[in-house]
């Protein structure tokens, strides 16, 4: 399933001689199923990119140290982008940046627990840019009702309501990553699943959504199967692009 765009800056790497010189993907919900374990098959495909020369970027809602353990065990050396934008690091350049201003996320949020009970995700305390909050008895528009006013964005990643600074996301992040690598947007190719993903799939060369109509607007293919076989479905696709 293929969606055309005008919106899209779509580029045709193999009629162009233009490379691919880096992957950003997103994890959960994309390189995982539905119990959140990493598609094994996916990880194969990634750490094909890397023997191929192109560096994967781990672009995720999760915490830093998870990313890092992740990017660890799978083999990649891109950079990583965790806390879905607010926190960038690489190793290979020794660059650890923080974005966004997390006084008033905080300030958000505490208003927010006077209002109504809710639960934060495990492991909160290491999150140094944002506020991430349990789907449980809570919308991500009923929080945005809540936090009229405050000068937070609230994005629900399938897996958590976050709140977070506005501007703040994957594509900006993205973009400081690519300024720091010397690759150009147009030359990497992006993978993601839910809404936090839209900003750096518009603003990547190539798009690809893993089984989210949602997305289709930001998206060059817009996989058929869902969850981690979504993302060995749009890897493939990548690999094939690749001269």
């Amino acid at each position: 399933m293929v969606s055309g765009t005008e919106n899209i800056a779509y580029v045709d790497f193999k009629r162009n001689s233009m490379r691919i010189k880096a992957v950003a993907i997103d994890i959960d919900g994309t390189l995982t199923d539905a119990k959140r374990r990493l598609e094994l098959e996916a990880v194969a495909l990634l750490r094909e990119l890397e023997r191929r020369g192109v560096p994967v970027i781990l672009a995720t809602g999760n915490i830093l140290c998870v990313t890092e353990t992740v990017q660890t065990f799978i083999g990649t050396t891109g950079a990583i982008i965790a806390e879905n934008g607010g926190v960038i690091k690489d190793l290979l350049l020794g660059v650890e940046r923080y974005l966004g201003d997390v006084l008033e996320v905080h300030r958000a949020f505490n208003h927010l627990a006077a209002k109504r009970e809710v639960k934060l995700v495990p492991n909160s305390e290491q999150r140094k840019t944002e506020v991430a909050i349990l789907r449980e008895g809570i919308t991500a528009a009923e929080v945005r009702e809540l936090l009229t006013g405050f000068n937070v964005e609230v994005v629900d990643t399938k897996f958590a309501i976050h709140i977070k600074s506005p501007g703040v996301s994957k594509g900006r992040a993205l973009e400081e990553v690519a300024k720091l690598r010397g690759f150009a947007m147009k030359e990497i190719v992006a993978i993601g699943d839910s809404e936090n993903d839209r900003d750096m799939l518009a603003k990547a060369g190539y798009a690809i959504a893993v089984s989210e109509p949602s997305l289709r607007d930001v998206a060059n293919l817009v996989t058929n199967h869902s969850f981690g076989m979504g993302a060995v479905e749009a890897l493939k696709h990548v690999l094939a692009l690749i001269r």
